[in-house]
């Protein structure tokens, strides 16, 4: 099978795990201090549309996440040379609109070619809080949950609840 086949049939299932996060992720969660605030990715005309920075912007921080975030990259499946890591928070009222990731400082620090996040999510699911990827909901998770997207796969997450909405990331290559 070439690449392309394999890259195709990867895309049409989801990968998920579990791994286990520091007890007191609550405290830690809430003692986050984000300075980076970004409006998300616009890649079809309905997002070009509808989503503007008011209703589609996240809270996102990187190098400068906390050291329990970097050490996440040691707990997913050890598939890779090369990691970098984030952390992002929704705020109510909040979209990510779908979208396909970039990987750009995971491409632009280690060259150009396949790229993988793990998106773990932090904290149980709460009413509101949603992520789909390939057409495929994806809801009641459990703190440590994590999905494993390709960059070609579209996906778009929401916090349409009451609470902030936590995930990290694993970009990896």
């Amino acid at each position: 099978m070439d690449n392309q086949n394999s890259i195709n049939d990867y895309t049409k299932k989801i990968i998920k795990g579990h791994l286990d996060l520091p007890v007191t992720i609550e405290e830690q969660l809430s003692s986050l201090e984000f300075h980076d605030h970004f409006q998300c990715y616009q890649q079809t005309p309905a997002t070009l549309l509808y989503y503007v920075s008011e209703n589609s912007s996240i809270w996102q921080m990187f190098d400068d996440s906390p050291a329990w975030i970097h050490d996440l990259a040691t707990k997913v499946p050890q598939d890779f040379i090369h990691h970098e890591v984030s952390v992002i928070k929704i705020m109510p009222g909040n979209t990510i609109p779908v979208h396909q990731d970039k990987h750009f400082l995971l491409q632009k620090k280690y060259g150009v070619g396949e790229t993988w996040r793990y998106l773990i999510f932090l904290e149980d699911w709460k009413s509101g809080h949603y992520f789909e990827i390939s057409g495929e909901p994806i809801v009641n998770w459990k703190a440590g949950d994590w999905v494993k997207l390709h960059r070609s796969q579209w996906h778009l997450g929401g916090n349409m609840g009451e609470q902030p909405f936590y995930s990290a990331q694993v970009t990896v290559k």
